[in-house]
């Protein structure tokens, strides 16, 4: 099962969700009385070394030059800003004046609440071996090219700054392209260590040339560029540090670090961050009930709080004496030596620009059909960082590039092959309405354990009359059972029935529950073997990408089949780009066959009165959750106590308990996290709770397990995304790697990845490379009874099939390195691909079942929405505890869609639209609008057979029911 990583947040150093990597930080401030003390306080005064100087901040953009804003920041302007104030004429600026509101929160009071946002305050600061280089080894070079790499990334950051329109029953955005701004640099950390940074304050205001009036800035658009803006700075500043004579080190997770400054002495100079850390966790263990809020505020108000007194009489040189005499002779020395030993800057690179531009879009649309065109130049600027191509040498290349983009959502792109690819998926379905016969002409009496709803659904199946039909049912709804059903109606009815499921541990349970001879969707489209007129049954069909859908769709068309995909495009989709089955759901106007009764929070299950009215409760927020509900289902859990506050720092010992008591009553349960840092932390946790208590073996055995890094066929062919000890995991056959092979990336070479293995060199071409995986090695400990979650596919010695996804249970650990199973397979010594089976991502968790689930709610935005939380609630049949340090930002968070959008969705109804068709053959040739020209007449054929469609279908509906009832 090729799973994502889920969120890996790298928060990681402090254990609980403390520390931030970001070098490009966001805060807004909404308080004027605490904005207009900002300048006085936190801006104009500048290091803490200066002896009374002062910084001198100076505005920046396009707004403050039309505000007559230039130079340097005075304290009068800045304060007019704050009040919402022109700053010369004194007049009101912005049409919003009122500071606060009030609100009536979910617990039916009435909260007061800032009404305005004051500023907002973009922060820049370089990693830390970069401030270490320019402060302690006194090269002002470097502060002069922070400087310089700052105004870059606000003059980029400026062309995202928009306002809203709320006119003629208008509701979107315009963009503007002017900010007001403020800079002002600093230096040092209160704790007087080297920390070079420069705030910038955008002033809630922007000009709209459409209305000639000033507006409140809309900072949407400015937020979803951040990553391209944080590396828009970094690639300005690594240009000049390259220049400077430094070595830069790119690093996987975004950053860099300067070569020759080491971890240790980075660390040594991080005493501010590691007192605001350490004073965060004292306060956490001193008031837990704290932790229910947002942690980086509360990392904030210590920063600001118990920040220490301002020191204003050291000068410049006396910090220098102080900072050197915190390194070693040694350090110091190797400091010196960093610019002199350095080799020269390298020769500009041919076409550098282009091909960053192409690694972008590999790395970009292998997963996703629509991206914004700022993510291009993101990954394009990461690839080609401290080497000579310009941020406009790379916006150049992509205007030139021949992508199709979208009038109604400016920005957003995607290219030639997908938006005919899913063109074509979803005009294949549409010529397909009602183009067949009924599925199963006579069908044999339904099985008289179905329910109403199953059999109205198997009906509506098996006299289906389309090329292409849609089953539908939420999690737990019982569609296996009907296509179990349908599959036996089909072999019944003398048409071959092909069973496929997009991974192999869908497969393996498919087989479990006594369906015929199913396989991956891959292995069959490998193969190609379908009969003429079959009928294709496709499970958990949300899950597969526009790539293996069009080839099905083109296999069944060639072979006059019918295809029948069933899944809930609810839950988790494809990892590939274009989540096809929902293009198919939306556009081709499929009519599916549903289920909505669910049948896996049974109340029957219950054992008391008051298990059985918890199970039904239970079950009504799981329906809540399918119906798009989300606000509504979290208070349904809340009512009925699902609801576990408690702190970060102690959660993962309270889902450990909780975890311990099931155990104990001998029931199942999965943890389900939210990113992968913090399924490590449980996994250790629970674990130590079941071994203290007796639940697992005594004597630990340790070995050394594969940990997958989830990397793109792009990133597998850049060094950047290998650590210096990652092995190399062959899940295929390649050359003479056999599968299962372990090695080491030898080079990057031009027709692939050349991996040694066992002293030999095997080439991995672009084709093959899924065959491989990159995992980092760990060290883990395993016992008797202990639970793991195998990780990768593999035929064992023994014969015998693992698959990825499965939880097993250790019986023994032999003296050879084999562990026996307690389903009696034995895992290789060579297979070490898996982790402690307490904890699962979301994604993970998708297809099983438990009798509880027990969710950790990490407080991590990004890694939460509609999907993960529908998915995480219902897998249990029995009971949920929800674990969160904050219900109300959970509950905030769960309503953020988690789908992608596709071609299909921006297209809207333009592609019907005889231009469209011209402008495909302009932009891509005659070959794309043979392509459209013949949708099209599909479409309006399409349009009259779904005329038509209801009457042939209810004529079909009586044949079977007529078929059945003679008993046929």
């Amino acid at each position: 099962m090729l799973e994502p990583d889920g969120f890996d947040d790298e928060r990681i150093a402090l254990g609980p969700q403390l520390a931030s990597f970001e070098m490009l930080a966001i805060k807004q401030q909404c308080s004027l009385k605490d904005a207009q003390q900002y300048f006085k306080e936190h801006l104009s005064i500048g290091d803490y070394y200066t002896e009374g100087q002062q910084v001198l901040g100076h505005w920046f953009g396009q707004g403050a030059e039309d505000l007559g804003l230039g130079g340097v920041t005075h304290l009068d302007e800045f304060v007019r800003l704050c009040e919402n104030l022109h700053p010369h004429t004194g007049e009101k600026l912005t049409m919003r004046q009122n500071t606060m509101r009030t609100d009536i929160g979910h617990d039916g009071l009435e909260h007061a609440s800032s009404n305005r946002r004051v500023f907002y305050d973009f922060t820049f600061s370089p990693p830390k071996s970069v401030s270490v280089a320019a402060m302690v080894g006194d090269n002002p070079r470097i502060v002069e090219a922070h400087e310089q790499a700052v105004n870059e990334a606000l003059r980029q950051l400026q062309s995202f700054a928009a306002t809203r329109v709320r006119k003629k029953g208008e509701c979107t955005d315009r963009l503007t392209g002017n900010i007001v701004a403020a800079v002002f640099q600093h230096e040092t950390s209160r704790a007087l260590d080297p920390h070079l940074h420069s705030h910038c304050i955008l002033f809630n205001a922007t000009f709209d040339q459409v209305e000639k009036k000033w507006k409140a800035l809309q900072n949407h658009e400015m937020l979803a560029a951040q990553k391209f803006v944080e590396n828009a700075y970094y690639h300005e500043l690594t240009r000049a540090l390259v220049k400077f004579g430094y070595q830069i080190e790119n690093r996987p997770r975004g950053d860099f670090e300067i070569k020759g400054i080491s971890p240790e002495l980075i660390k040594r100079f991080s005493k501010r961050r590691e007192e605001i850390d350490q004073k965060t966790r004292e306060l956490l263990a001193r008031e837990p009930e704290k932790a229910e809020g947002n942690i980086a505020a509360i990392r904030e108000n210590i920063a600001h709080r118990e920040r220490g007194r301002k020191i204003r009489d050291i000068g410049l040189e006396t910090l220098q004496a102080l900072w050197h005499g915190q390194m070693t002779s040694q350090e110091n020395e190797s400091l010196r030596k960093l610019t002199v030993n350095s080799c020269p800057a390298s020769a500009a690179e041919e076409n550098l620009a282009e091909k960053a531009v192409t690694w972008a879009e590999e790395h970009l649309f292998e997963r996703r059909s629509v991206v914004h065109e700022h993510e291009l130049w993101r990954h394009a600027l990461e690839y080609a960082r401290g080497r000579e191509v310009t941020i406009a040498d790379i916006q150049a290349v992509t205007s030139r590039r021949n992508y199709h983009r979208f009038d109604e959502h400016p920005g957003k792109v995607t290219t030639r092959e997908h938006l005919l690819r899913e063109w074509e998926i979803v005009q294949t379905a549409k010529e397909g309405l009602g183009d067949c016969h009924p599925l199963v002409g006579h069908p044999r009496p339904f099985n008289p354990q179905l329910d109403e709803e199953q059999r109205q659904a198997l009906d509506a199946l098996v006299s289906n009359i389309n090329r292409v039909s849609v089953f539908r049912g939420g999690a737990g709804t019982g569609k296996s059972f009907v296509l179990r059903e349908l599959v036996e109606q089909v072999r019944d009815g003398g048409r071959n029935a092909v069973v496929l499921a997009p991974q192999r541990q869908q497969v393996v349970d498919m087989e479990r529950a006594g369906f015929p001879s199913p396989t991956t969707v891959a292995s069959f489209l490998a193969k190609r073997e379908l009969a003429e007129g079959a009928a294709v049954i496709v499970d958990e069909a949300g899950q597969i990408g526009g790539k293996q859908m069009l080839e099905l769709i083109r296999l069944v068309r060639e072979r006059n089949a019918r295809l029948i995909l069933s899944g809930d495009t609810r839950q988790h989709g494809a990892v590939e780009a274009s989540d096809a089955l929902l293009a198919i759901e939306r556009h081709a106007g499929v009519k599916p066959a549903e289920l909505h009764k669910i049948r896996r929070q049974d109340p029957a299950r219950g054992q008391t009165l008051d298990e059985r009215e918890h199970i039904k409760q239970y079950r009504q927020a799981v329906k809540l959750a399918a119906s798009g509900k989300l606000d509504e289902s979290f208070s349904q859990l809340d009512k009925m106590g699902a609801g576990v506050s408690c702190s970060l720092s102690n959660q993962a010992e309270e889902l450990a308990t909780e975890y311990l008591r099931l155990a104990e009553k001998n029931v199942s349960a999965v943890v389900i996290s939210q990113t992968w840092a913090e399924v490590h932390r449980v996994n250790e946790q629970v674990r130590d709770k079941l071994k203290s208590n007796g639940l697992i073996g005594a004597n630990d055995v340790t070995v050394q397990t594969l940990e997958k890094i989830d990397l793109t066929r792009a990133q597998k062919r850049d060094e950047r995304f290998y650590p210096a000890d990652a092995v190399v995991v062959f899940n295929q056959k390649v050359r003479e790697a056999e599968a299962g092979a372990k090695g080491k990336l030898g080079c990057i070479v031009k027709a692939g990845v050349l991996v040694e293995v066992d002293g030999r060199f095997v080439t991995v071409t672009d084709k093959v490379l899924d065959k491989i995986t990159v995992c980092r090695p760990h060290e883990t400990q395993i016992a008797e009874n202990d639970r793991l979650h195998l990780k990768a596919n593999r035929k064992l010695a023994s014969g015998d099939r693992v698959t990825n996804g499965e939880l097993v249970t250790v019986k023994s650990v032999r003296p050879d390195g084999t562990i026996k199973l307690t389903d009696g397979r034995v895992l290789d010594s060579g297979y070490r691909e898996f982790l402690p089976g307490y904890a699962v991502t979301s994604y993970g968790s998708q297809g099983k079942t438990v009798d509880y689930v027990l969710f950790s709610d990490s407080t991590v935005k990004p890694a939460t929405n509609a999907q993960q939380w529908y998915v995480s609630i219902s897998r249990g049949r029995r009971g949920i505890r929800i674990f969160t340090p904050d219900k109300e930002q959970l509950r905030e968070n769960i309503t953020r869609k988690g789908d992608r959008p596709s071609v299909m969705d921006l297209l809207a109804e333009r592609y019907k639209n005889d231009w469209f068709y011209r402008l495909i053959e302009r932009r891509w040739g005659k070959r794309a609008a043979v392509i459209m020209t013949r949708s099209r007449r599909g479409t309006r054929r399409a349009e009259k057979m779904r005329q038509k469609q209801n009457i042939a279908h209810g004529h079909a509906r009586s044949v079977v029911r007529q078929s059945r009832s003679i008993g046929v």
